[in-house]
């Protein structure tokens, strides 16, 4: 493994970091209902999403579907759904590329139940587990549901915060 720079978070903290998610949501939900109300595939609600995460954290990568921990390829220490997850890919991430500055981690949902489902779960606790290889700062699951509030469950240190 190589020498990773340390983890920097700016200026950033958790009030200021929901903040912005809540302000790309309203944008979203302002801008592309027609994708929250029809069923169409998470990548496609993702897409827009990161897109408005972009304008709210300047100076980090919003990426999709971004599957590197530096050149190495995502994998995850343990299985969900009886199923070993060899390789992941987070729905978005906002990091540094290629560093180890990893801010958050996002798993949506375009129609879901209240509850997070057991593969976003692993994926949120591996990758907020501060013992762990890529040891985000936060983790977030957003359950859309039609143009209804969504739901928002947040992870901090491998564990599911209470704090919304």
């Amino acid at each position: 493994m190589r020498d990773w720079p340390t983890k920097t978070l700016g200026k950033f903290n958790f009030s200021d970091i929901k903040s912005r998610i809540f302000t790309a949501l309203d944008m979203l939900y302002k801008n592309d209902a027609f994708l929250l109300n029809n069923t169409v595939h998470e990548r496609s609600i993702s897409h827009k999403f990161a897109e408005y995460l972009q304008q709210q954290f300047e100076g980090w990568h919003v990426d999709c579907e971004y599957n590197l921990h530096g050149i190495n390829t995502k994998k995850l220490p343990r299985e969900c759904n009886g199923k070993n997850k060899e390789y992941v890919y987070p729905d978005i991430v906002i990091h540094h590329r290629n560093t180890n500055d990893n801010l958050l981690v996002i798993e949506i949902k375009p129609k879901t139940s209240k509850e997070v489902n057991e593969c976003d779960n692993v994926k949120l606790v591996e990758f907020t587990r501060l013992d762990g290889e890529y040891a985000y700062h936060l983790g977030l699951f957003v359950g859309f549901n039609g143009l209804n509030q969504p739901k928002i469950t947040w992870y901090k240190n491998a564990k599911i915060k209470n704090e919304n």
